[in-house]
């Protein structure tokens, strides 16, 4: 409505497209292009395939790379991505830095995927640098298009597939081939080559005589540095022989499917034969015993997980006034090198759960040893022939008057008590000889036990056939006594019968080395203390607005223990009443990262990030708090590194309670028990993982901040003019490496490395 009447104008339309870059008004599509390629769109279940990923940005508006690439490649398991090494190029005669990466994936299950973009953050050089001011930098992220893969399922697979897709060798190796009993024999098989080693269980299983006593196999598998589908799994086997013989050791044959050719391949080893000899060199008779087969399974792998980035606004906090000293001392966790947590978090779990499944497997393997019960017969006919010995009142056992019939009744009636109880003897004799042959019948005769006795040795059989007829005539026949030298005969015939001791094996746990080690780990963390009376004379310099003084001291309380994020915390403060904002924002940081679960080091944070100027995306998106960063900051990088050692104990705490169950050591409340436990576990790690990928290189502990605008060298030195140099801004996250003179070398998460002032530095953790 208008005072000219009701007036009708056409419909406005606009088209919403990305902030231009700077003041040049391009796209960021038009200066910087990311591109992600495979050479084959369709693989085979299990296959390894390589893809490419190609960032391309116009030379005049490259600064560096700000961010490692974030590529979610679920639901396929891949290998980091390789170091990126930008070079310049000529494309349609304008120069451009092209950043090439390589990676390799994995695919397990068939069907269609369309895996979702890669994104990556880049600094790019916007306005025109003068003689006063340098060029501005502008971080902008860029994205690839999303990259679509058929699988294959695979052909019908032979009974023996070992589920090994790739291309492999398989080698076979005996050494010695000589040997005499009791002397070791190590049969190495090992498997390489490329292929889905997350998937490969272990090695074929192998068979040998039971003429060997096996030593349990332990296998060994290594991966290429850096890669996770190239690797060797390596199985080294004792066998200790107990008899002379000629033993043939193989073949082993090892089926895998390789995507070259689409076929299915069999790798086979040859043939080794094993002469046993024995002491006296007599020629080896061949051996006749079956075969006993054993495996070992291997272990897999985890996929890795790509870093991620974050990109925000910086918060404006409701005021702009810092917080009150904080009274006291508190110290926070920092936390330690990667390499370090996997090897906190996995050797003792591993450890203790190994421990205790060797401990109850070999109670079982006692109990079950099938020679076990002839061994506690061959003690207990040791002890009836001492018995015996006693009775007759010989030493040498050479004489059993007590078991010879009596020449008159008083004679006889005053050895039939002995007589009764030598009868008794004699038949507990027959009961384990027959227990030490392994004979079930309740009352065997000679010939059974001539049979039964002759199965293990040949040459004993007559001997014991001869002393278990005279027992059997001594027991039912009419006075019929015992010769003379029973006792001698049967006692040689015992010492002479060699049963097989149970292999022993030393089994050593950690148990009283562990608790030592986590005290010492608990007194270096939260054992440093702080002078309270330090922290009180700062405190009260701080109200008397004697800021210098204030900063001084809390300084002396950082150096001495730089864990305490309240001296931290009131530095920064002292920095920021001397309009040192950025140097104080460098110091909330560090205090952040030790107690982010405190108000006063993240409303710290949110201000030093307002009023210095600097908008790091790591630190702002922990400021505000909002998407990954919300879990994260629930607890320090530190914390969530103890988390993940919690889970990791856990998991091996409900892996312990599930082998008692399966040993039979405790009810069947131990398998929900379990299974909500490794639950349990599973999440906690989950989380830790997740917060600290968020955390990124922050949760490095020689992670530092540029606290003021500096120039990265590619030498430590400024004497030479002719090195390459790049602006490096106030606010940059980087890991320190390696110091020199006054030098510090920073490694950013792009992987640029360079050289950089210590002063204009503040390592966040020391």
């Amino acid at each position: 409505s208008t005072d000219k009447g009701k007036l009708r104008v056409p419909a406005a339309t606009y088209t919403v497209g990305d902030t231009p870059v700077g003041g040049a008004g391009l796209a960021i599509n038009d200066i910087a292009s990311v591109k992600l390629e495979t050479p084959k769109a369709t693989v085979w279940a299990g296959e390894v395939f390589p893809a490419t990923y190609t960032l391309s940005v116009v030379r005049r508006y490259y600064h560096t790379l700000a961010s490692n690439v974030d590529w979610p490649t679920a639901p396929f398991a891949a290998e980091d991505m390789s170091k990126p090494e930008p070079v310049e190029t000529l494309v349609q005669g304008e120069r451009r830095v092209l950043s090439v990466q390589h990676t390799r994936l994995l695919a397990r299950e068939p069907g269609s995927f369309t895996l979702k973009p890669a994104t990556q953050m880049v600094n790019l050089m916007v306005g025109t640098p003068s003689f006063f001011a340098q060029a501005s930098v502008e971080q902008r992220q860029v994205t690839s298009g999303p990259l679509s893969v058929t699988v294959n399922p695979l052909p019908p697979a032979p009974p023996n597939f070992s589920k090994a897709v790739g291309q492999f060798t398989l080698t076979s190796k005996v050494v010695p081939t000589t040997a005499t009993p009791g002397e070791p024999v190590t049969w190495t098989l090992e498997l390489s080559g490329t292929g889905n080693w997350p998937d490969i269980a272990g090695l074929p299983e192998r068979e040998v005589s039971s003429d060997f006593q096996v030593v349990q196999p332990k296998s060994k598998r290594t991966m290429k540095e850096g890669a996770l589908f190239e690797g060797t799994l390596s199985e080294d086997v004792v066998l200790v022989p107990t008899k002379p013989g000629r033993y043939t050791l193989g073949p082993v044959k090892f089926t895998y499917f390789d995507p070259a050719t689409g076929n299915y391949k069999t790798l086979s080893t040859e043939a080794v034969t094993v002469n046993i000899t024995a002491a006296n060199a007599q020629p080896a008779q061949a051996a006749a015993t079956g075969p006993l087969q054993f495996s070992l399974d291997g272990t897999s792998t985890t996929s890795p997980v790509m870093p991620r980035t974050v990109n925000a606004v910086p918060p404006v906090p409701p005021e702009n006034l810092p917080r009150d000293p904080l009274p006291g001392s508190a110290t926070g966790v920092a936390p330690f090198r990667g390499d370090t947590l996997w090897l906190v978090a996995s050797i003792p779990a591993a450890l203790l759960t190994l421990t205790v499944w060797l401990v109850l497997a070999a109670l079982r393997s006692r109990n079950r040893d099938p020679q076990r019960l002839r061994r506690e017969a061959k003690q207990k006919l040791a002890t009836i022939l001492a018995e015996f010995r006693s009775l007759s009142g010989s030493d040498s056992g050479s004489q059993l008057s007590a078991l010879l019939p009596g020449d008159g009744p008083d004679k006889h009636r005053a050895g039939s008590s002995q007589q009764r109880c030598s009868s008794q003897l004699l038949h507990q004799w027959q009961i384990h000889s027959a227990a030490l042959w392994e004979i079930s019948h309740a009352a065997p005769g000679a010939p059974r036990l001539q049979a039964a006795v002759a199965a293990h040795s040949s040459e004993a059989a007559l001997a014991w056939t001869k002393l278990w007829e005279e027992a059997d005539r001594t027991q039912f026949g009419p006075n019929a006594p015992l010769p003379s030298d029973w006792i001698a005969r049967a006692d040689a015939a015992l010492n002479a019968v060699r049963v097989p001791d149970w292999p022993a094996r030393s089994l050593f746990a950690p148990r009283n080395f562990l608790p030592f080690l986590f005290s010492i780990l608990m007194l270096v963390t939260f054992g440093a203390p702080t002078s309270a009376h330090a922290a009180d004379s700062a405190t009260e310099a701080y109200k008397r607005a004697e800021f210098p003084a204030a900063e001084t001291a809390w300084r002396k309380t950082v150096a001495t223990n730089p864990d305490d994020w309240t001296a931290r915390h009131n530095l920064g403060l002292a920095l920021a009443q001397q309009e040192r904002w950025s140097e104080a924002t460098a110091h909330w940081t560090s205090a952040f990262l030790r107690a982010p679960r405190a108000d006063a080091t993240r409303w710290d944070l949110a201000l030093g990030l307002q009023r210095s100027g600097m908008a790091p995306p790591d630190l702002v998106g922990f400021s505000r708090g909002e998407g990954r960063p919300a879990l994260a900051r629930f607890a320090s990088p530190g914390e969530w590194q103890f988390t993940l050692v919690a889970a990791s104990l856990l998991i091996a705490a409900a892996l312990i309670v599930l082998l008692l169950r399966g040993y039979s050591r405790i009810g069947p409340w131990a398998r929900p028990a379990a299974l909500i436990t490794m639950l349990v576990a599973m999440l906690l790690a989950a989380a830790a993982t997740f917060s600290l990928r968020t955390y990124g290189q922050l949760a490095d502990p020689a992670a530092a901040l540029v606290w003021q605008p500096s120039t990265l060298r590619s030498i430590p030195t400024e004497a030479d003019n002719s090195q390459k140099t790049s602006p490096l801004s106030a606010g940059s996250i980087a890991v320190v490496d390696k110091t020199f003179l006054g030098w510090s070398r920073l490694t950013f998460a792009g992987g640029q490395q360079g050289w950089v002032r210590t002063e204009d530095l503040i390592e966040l953790y020391r």
